[in-house]
């Protein structure tokens, strides 16, 4: 099965993990400060952060964040607005 929005953040018995507000709005403020810090070290260049997970660029501050809370976090920020969601590649 390929993750998909629906089933990507189900627990080990199907059900979808949740994360309460106070971790949320924690780990977008870390989220936030780990973009800018990567933009300040690469030239302006503002990073998609799931895509920085386990990177050799992956900023410190992203460390103490579980995968699942760097995927709610930037979520939470793209709904905002502050972050945008990639634009995907226009193909050859």
């Amino acid at each position: 099965m390929k993750p998909n929005e629906d089933n990507m953040n189900n627990g080990p018995n199907g059900a979808r993990e949740e994360i309460d507000a106070e971790r949320l709005c924690n780990a977008a403020s870390t989220i936030l400060r780990a973009c800018v810090e990567f933009a300040e070290e690469h030239h302006g260049l503002w990073p998609y952060p799931p895509a920085l997970l386990g990177a050799p660029n992956q900023p410190r501050a992203m460390c103490d964040l579980t995968r699942f809370e760097v995927e709610e976090g930037t979520a939470f920020l793209i709904r905002l607005g502050i972050l945008e969601m990639p634009k995907a590649k226009a193909k050859k």
